[in-house]
């Protein structure tokens, strides 16, 4: 079963109450603390870690709970507390959200947080359903980093409406519960559930992402005709239409190379097997690299990073790509317009359409001082205005709030 089905039967568990025996501590503790709900260690370590060890040096008492993998040991040097999640992507079962309830209410009990900040649609169900008792309960930050696959399009089957119907009260039910804050890294998510929930303005804000600014240098030169894709291999990622594109460009003579970086998602319903990304390789004549550590050694590589998304929360990938200084296409969709300004720090052209793809990869390709101007307008507004130095703050001022209030 994957993630977005379970969570149906996640939310059928919720006509069950859980209560939390908080212990009472005598002692004054003058460390802020801050639980972190992830739904996978290595993404913490991506997307969250450079924000918690920031937090440490303000001074701040911060652990997560995670299902462990291999970076737990890293999280555990970087000065966190880690708690360990019995959660998985490829199957969700009764037993499973259970068990994985449980352990945050343990965490809870043993870290005693100020603030639990709940990563994903999927750990904001968990926390809500962990922490829905009458018993008093650390406040909650609702981090929604994207809208998830159950929300990237229409349902087209009865079965998976009602799924979407069940995961969507179970939401409201957690963005509406009280001292809980929600926060959006895009504000076309943030007005879509503004208006389906009724969320008041003190009760929402929008964050957008951010990512640990550093320079790297490569001696590689980057390949003139090389165009990269990074992202977990699903339909809903544009995929197909890039390859069409790609193939398109081919065909009228372009000389190009096609490079996919990325793994597959068993847990999505979206995503494409490894035998069907093998045999498209193979078929269609990209390259296929799998899950890669080293993405800005491949960003140098490239000319070209396109983004055919059919909608994000705020992708890692178009700040990676101005921080190698690389010019984007993105899809004009929310979380990729967040970042990119048509004309200024990339192109933004219409989504699940090949032919808008199509040209605005042969303009690119076929005008390096153009795609010079659009990489300098990316590599400057990411440092100014998505930098950890500058989102950073931004999180330290929510907590420091919610905890005063």
């Amino acid at each position: 079963m994957s993630i977005d089905y379970g969570m149906f039967w996640f939310i059928k568990l919720g006509i069950k109450r859980t209560k939390i025996n908080t212990p009472i501590s005598l002692i004054t503790q003058n460390k802020k603390r801050i639980l972190f709900v992830s739904a996978a260690d290595w993404a913490f370590r991506i997307h969250r870690l450079s924000l918690a060890k920031w937090l440490i040096e303000q001074g701040f008492k911060v652990a997560v709970i995670c299902p462990s993998g291999n970076t737990v040991e890293e999280l555990k040097k970087s000065g966190l507390e880690v708690y360990h999640m019995p959660l998985t992507r490829e199957y969700i079962s009764f037993r499973g959200i259970s068990a994985a309830s449980k352990s945050i209410i343990r965490a809870i009990e043993n870290f005693n947080p100020d603030i639990i900040h709940c990563v994903s649609l999927r750990c904001i169900l968990l926390c809500w359903y962990a922490t829905r008792t009458k018993s008093a309960s650390p406040c909650l930050v609702n981090h929604v980093i994207g809208m998830g696959s159950i929300f990237s399009e229409e349902p087209r089957s009865i079965k998976t409406r009602i799924i979407r119907g069940m995961v969507d009260w179970g939401l409201k039910k957690a963005f509406r519960k009280p001292g809980a804050t929600t926060v959006f890294q895009n504000y076309d998510d943030l007005r879509w559930w503004k208006k389906r929930v009724g969320l008041q303005s003190n009760q929402m804000l929008c964050i957008p992402g951010g990512i640990d600014w550093h320079h790297n240098n490569f001696e590689d030169a980057p390949h003139e005709s090389r165009i990269l894709f990074v992202g977990r291999m699903l339909r809903d990622k544009g995929i197909l239409e890039l390859i069409d594109a790609w193939s398109q460009l081919l065909k009228e003579g372009i000389f190009s190379e096609l490079y996919f970086c990325g793994s597959i998602d068993p847990g999505n319903p979206n995503s494409f097997s490894k035998t069907e990304m093998e045999t498209l390789a193979e078929k269609r004549g990209f390259k296929w690299l799998g899950r890669r550590t080293d993405i800005p050694k491949q960003m140098a590589r490239a000319s070209l990073v396109v983004l055919p998304t059919y909608r994000e929360g705020f992708p890692r990938v178009l700040l990676e790509a101005g921080m190698a200084n690389r010019a984007v296409i993105a899809t004009d969709v929310p979380g990729c317009r967040e970042i990119v300004e048509n004309e200024k720090t990339g192109l933004l052209v219409k989504p699940r359409e090949v032919r808008s793809l199509f040209l605005g990869m042969k303009r690119l390709l076929n005008d390096p001082s153009l795609r010079e101007r659009l990489a300098r307008g990316l590599h400057q507004r990411v440092k100014t205005e998505f930098s950890d130095s500058v989102v950073n703050p931004k999180w330290k001022n929510l907590y420091d709030n919610i905890i005063r209030a």
